[in-house]
């Protein structure tokens, strides 16, 4: 491509053994800078029986510029860095047994962009079968956001700007132009370009060619998923019915390589400046970070993703957020979003379905492994997490040597037997497609005395359903579920998200508010997708337009999708003229914008307003209820008091003395008088004086009997008379006359008088000669208030023998049997 330098890109070296499994590794960090020189693969090789191949390949402007719009209908070879690696693995096919390499057990060994070029070969048609057998990933896959440059042709114009290369007007037709311009170009001036990625993506790296990579899955499974288009990735049919997010759910089956794959717990650590990794940052900062991830990463639904992720990512429990919790958050979500989820994702896509029980498992096998340990001598601070990298020291051996090439120095006892048991896995994987089986028992190195804690442990192999893995650490251990919530996030829910919606959509409704503003972003960002041409991409153009009869959400193959793209777009789509039509009709997206805000304003208003009504009509419903509750309390509560004070008016009466109306040839009545009531005594006083002087024959030593209360309430009488004391009980046990008790109301008293001039009056009540006797029959008054007592069983007056030696029952007003409850 570039003259003398074309052949001097490609080379490989070889550390030899004689006919063992052959190791291919392609390095990673950067499609546009590294190298395999410096991964040597002598230790593993000799400690592992293994022959160990590294490769270097084109990278940035020379190994991946594509220019060319349109590569469904024109495909052109643009990824020349994956042809190299193609073309390597055409040579240990070819040369490897003169090494003593087993040509027909070769496995790919890759790390972050190495390991999505390997996903990125799996699922080409270019690659030959036979030409690799196993496949290990170790944090990256080609469903990365980074991994695929989705828009090249932009790229490739910038640059071409920046050399000075003129533009044709009609890009689509002389793309070619732009290419043969940029071959003439020195060097130097190409590399020396500033052309810039978005923060997150790519700028040159694989992309859609039409040749070794056919489309662009992770845009396919996150916005559209067509299921023949996911065919060519699993190697099987697949459901035209099944939803975006059954991606992750179901496994596909099909995969024709044995897998390993494996993640570290901080991935996105390395992004992080030193100042931030030791203070952290405020929540404001990760903001930033995460929205200027979704923008770049995502198209549809912006604001809504954004606040699915920092709801997910922030620690609820905490009252206030720490910048260390809030960095660790940010590290989270950038390592989850950018290399755990899609690497799952992919192992899902390309594992196999778990057997039936009492079935043994067949085909190719898929493991998965986390990476949980941080070196003591390493770069980071402790307690961080596992850096992006740090497993690749133990992967090579270095702790076996105390460290080579840009390695660490100086480790422990256990990351020495760490380093072999990392050694032995990814050797049985190479050997039998099973890291289980240990064929090296015995190891001649003296690191292996040291305790092995890895060989008690049984690795199961990994399925979409019970997603089992291997923790390498300080205890090693078999889980499941990695980080099985935060996944599901961006997994499931997000892809849920970022539906297109309806056509009449106004597209800004997918965008940020003020999402031009450069204060939101941490970063560069990439223009709007939904405002510019996608060259490579005609469906999303053919999505966008409202007239148009295709629907793109259920096509059944692939050749139907190439012939809609045909039928369609024209070459007079991307030219400059296309641009301006869309800055001309930003003023009518606004007023539909505006128009849309007002009506919902309005629906918005309505609804609270209604919401208002029923919260105030609520809340005077329980104010009467409490209202109602707190007046029925006072009535109880006075209704008690009430109560306690006529007992204590009984208590106070039973202090006094009792005054008796009595002769010696009638019958006597003592009656209670409440001391607290003078004008009711008086009243009292003077109805009796007035009935002894009328009735002089029935008790003449009335007036006597209340100057002087008796020295004792119970007072045996000889005569037969009646006797009224205060307590009923002692009544019945003191006297052997008939006597009657009469309640403690003094009211009671200012009616006795003329209730007996009124019986004598009837006739009942005869003069007193001793011989007659007297029936003492009283009206019933009204009832009296409902006192919560148990009724009486038995009459509470009884006349006993009077002289003539008969029985006289005497009732009393159901007020006086109140009263003596009470």
């Amino acid at each position: 491509m570039l003259g003398s330098k074309e052949n001097d890109i490609a080379f490989v070296t070889v550390g030899t053994e004689v006919r063992y499994p052959v190791i291919v590794y392609i390095h990673g960090e950067s499609f546009e800078w590294n190298s395999g020189n410096p991964y040597d693969g002598t230790v593993i090789a000799a400690y592992a029986e293994l022959v160990v191949v590294t490769l270097n390949y084109r990278l940035g402007i020379l190994g991946f510029l594509n220019a060319n719009p349109a590569p469904h209908l024109k495909a052109r070879v643009a990824n020349y860095g994956l042809m190299d690696q193609i073309a390597a693995l055409h040579w240990i096919q070819q040369n490897i047994a003169l090494f003593g390499g087993d040509p027909t057990n070769v496995t790919l060994v890759g790390h972050g962009s190495g390991a999505a070029c390997i996903n990125f070969l799996m699922i080409s048609p270019t690659v030959m079968a036979g030409l690799f057998h196993r496949a290990i990933l170790l944090s990256g896959s080609a469903l990365s956001s980074w991994a695929l440059v989705e828009d090249p042709v932009n790229y490739a114009v910038k640059l071409a700007k920046e050399v000075n290369c003129s533009i044709p007007e009609d890009v689509a037709k002389d793309h070619e132009a732009i290419v043969d311009c940029l071959r003439q170009t020195p060097l130097d001036e190409l590399l020396n370009a500033d052309v810039l990625p978005p923060s997150y993506l790519s700028a040159f790296g694989p992309s859609v060619d039409g040749v070794v990579i056919k489309t662009d899955f992770a845009k396919e499974l996150l916005t559209y998923f067509k299921p023949s288009d996911l065919q060519s990735f699993v190697g099987s049919a697949v459901n035209a019915n099944m939803k975006r997010s059954e991606a992750t759910l179901m496994p596909r089956g099909s995969n024709p390589y044995d897998l390993l794959f494996g993640v570290v717990t901080s991935e996105a650590l390395w992004r992080f400046s030193a100042s931030d990794i030791q203070a952290g940052f405020e929540g404001e900062r990760r903001d930033k970070i995460i929205r200027t991830y979704i923008r770049n990463a995502y198209t549809y639904h912006l604001s809504e993703i954004f606040f699915t992720v920092v709801n997910e990512y922030t620690d609820w429990e905490r009252t206030v957020q720490h910048p260390i919790n809030t960095r660790d958050a940010a590290v989270a979500a950038l390592s989850d979003a950018q290399f755990v989820a899609p690497l799952v994702q992919t192992g899902d896509l390309l594992s196999a379905k778990p057997p039936q029980p009492g079935q043994e498992h067949t085909g190719p096998r898929t493991f998965f492994y986390v990476f949980d340990y941080q070196t003591k001598d390493g770069d980071y601070p402790q307690r961080m997490g596992t850096v992006h990298g740090e497993e690749l020291p133990y992967v090579f051996g270095a702790p076996l040597i105390d460290g080579f090439s840009h390695f660490p120095r100086n480790y422990t006892k256990f990351e020495l037997s760490l380093a072999e048991a990392v050694i032995i896995y990814i050797a049985n994987f190479a050997r039998t497609g099973n890291p289980n089986d240990h064929s090296k028992q015995e190891s001649g190195l003296a690191a292996s005395r040291e305790k092995n804690r890895f060989r008690s442990i049984v690795w199961d192999e990994y399925d979409a359903v019970h997603q089992k893995y291997l923790e390498i650490g300080m205890k090693p251990r078999l889980k499941n579920h990695f980080r099985a919530h935060q996944l599901s996030v961006w997994l499931r829910l997000i892809p849920e998200l970022h539906r297109a919606g309806m056509e009449d959509v106004v597209a800004r409704h997918n965008l940020f508010r003020n999402h031009n503003n450069a204060d939101l972003y941490d970063g560069a960002v990439r223009p709007d997708p939904l405002s510019r041409v996608s060259y490579y991409e005609p469906s999303a153009d053919l999505f966008r337009r409202r007239n148009s009869s295709i629907q793109l959400e259920s096509p059944t193959t692939m050749d139907t999708l190439v012939t809609t793209c045909v039928s369609v777009v024209s070459s007079s789509n991307f030219n400059h003229q296309t641009f301006q039509n869309q800055n001309s009709s930003a003023d009518t997206l606004a007023s539909l914008e505006a128009a849309g805000y007002a009506a919902y304003s309005t629906a918005l208003s309505v609804t609270i307003a209604i919401g208002c009504s029923l919260l105030i009509l609520n809340v005077l419903i329980f104010a009467g209820v409490y209202y109602q509750r707190d007046k029925t309390r006072m009535e109880v509560k006075s209704l008690q008091q009430q109560q306690q004070r006529n007992q204590a008016n009984f208590e106070a009466i039973s202090k006094h003395g009792h005054y008796h109306i009595g002769h010696s040839q009638s019958t006597s009545v003592m009656v209670d008088v409440e001391d607290t009531s003078a004008m009711m005594l008086a009243n009292a006083q003077q109805d009796i004086n007035t009935l002894s002087k009328t009735q002089s024959h029935l008790c003449p030593a009335l007036s006597n009997s209340l100057k002087a209360p008796p020295s004792s309430p119970n007072i045996m009488m000889q005569s037969n008379c009646m006797t009224l004391p205060k307590n009923s009980g002692g009544c019945m046990q003191n006297y052997s006359q008939g006597c009657m008790t009469l309640p403690k109301n003094t009211t009671l008293m200012n009616n006795t008088a003329n209730v007996i001039a009124e019986m004598q009056q009837q006739g009942i009540v005869q003069p007193p000669n001793g011989s007659a006797t007297m029936p003492l029959s009283v009206p019933r008054p009204p009832p009296p208030p409902k006192v919560k007592s148990p009724p009486e069983s038995q009459p509470l007056l009884i006349s006993h023998h009077n002289n003539q030696g008969k029985q006289t029952n005497m009732r009393v007003p159901q007020a006086a049997m109140s009263e003596m409850r009470v």
